[in-house]
């Protein structure tokens, strides 16, 4: 048997594969599926003061595992992956696009009296860059 290393997903994104993983359809296929967790040691933090994706580190969620040596495969988004084979430092490159964002919202609290998406015009929002709903985000408030 084969061992693979995946960074670990989240449903919304990685559906098949941890359907597949649960049901034992890698082991039937002769491999063997190692979840390295993507989220051990990073630090998460809330950075109001960056205002563009200048700078920032594409593989600080996504493919920093796989950047490391540490994994065989990532699965992000088609968007944000964009940037990180972009920025690859090993030669990755990106297979099976398809945007993975089928829906989004913007939340805002109960109190709040923004109703619509164009009510947030000219008011600081906050996203995540090199992700599908950073893009969507984008989309969405541009009309």
């Amino acid at each position: 048997m084969k061992n693979l290393v995946l960074e670990t997903t989240a449903p919304f994104q990685g559906l098949p594969e941890l359907v597949a993983y649960d049901e034992g359809l890698f082991e039937k296929e002769g491999l063997i599926v190692e979840w390295a967790d993507r989220e051990a040691g990073v630090e998460k933090k809330t950075e109001i003061d960056i205002t563009g994706p200048k700078g920032v580190n594409p593989f600080a969620s996504h493919g920093r595992l796989f950047e490391q040596g540490k994994a065989d495969m990532y699965n992000a988004c088609e968007w944000g992956n964009y940037c990180r084979v972009q920025e690859t430092g090993v030669k990755s490159r990106q297979l099976g696009r398809r945007a993975i964002v089928a829906y989004a919202a913007l939340v805002v609290p109960p109190d709040s009296p923004v109703y619509t998406a164009q009510q947030l015009a000219n008011r600081t929002i906050g996203v995540p860059f090199y992700f599908g709903t950073h893009y969507i985000a984008l989309h969405l408030l541009e009309g």
